[in-house]
């Protein structure tokens, strides 16, 4: 159980810091995604994920992953319940 607990933490870790750092290279804006948005979740994704992150295409990850990352990062970005669903969803959309 406990080597479950540690393998979905490091997995969540390493979903959240795998856009960290100051290249460019495969980042996006908001309006680079296609597909349908949740009003203000793209809004959202650019100014609070683009404080720390080279913004990521959001098909980078399946649903279920950006569900992971998303909640991790509630918490670190301190974002709202209602921002995050937004967020998530935007994201999700875009898969």
């Amino acid at each position: 159980m406990r080597s479950q607990i540690i393998a979905i933490i490091v997995t969540a870790l390493a979903l959240a810091f795998a856009g960290c750092g100051n290249n460019p290279i495969g980042g996006v804006s908001a309006t680079d995604s296609a597909g349908p948005a949740p009003e203000g979740g793209a809004q959202l994704w650019a100014e609070n994920c683009s404080r720390c992150h080279n913004l990521q295409p959001p098909q980078r990850y399946s649903n279920a992953q950006w569900d992971v990352v998303v909640l991790h990062m509630r918490q670190r970005a301190n974002l709202t319940g209602q921002d995050a669903r937004l967020i998530t969803r935007f994201l999700q959309a875009s898969n």
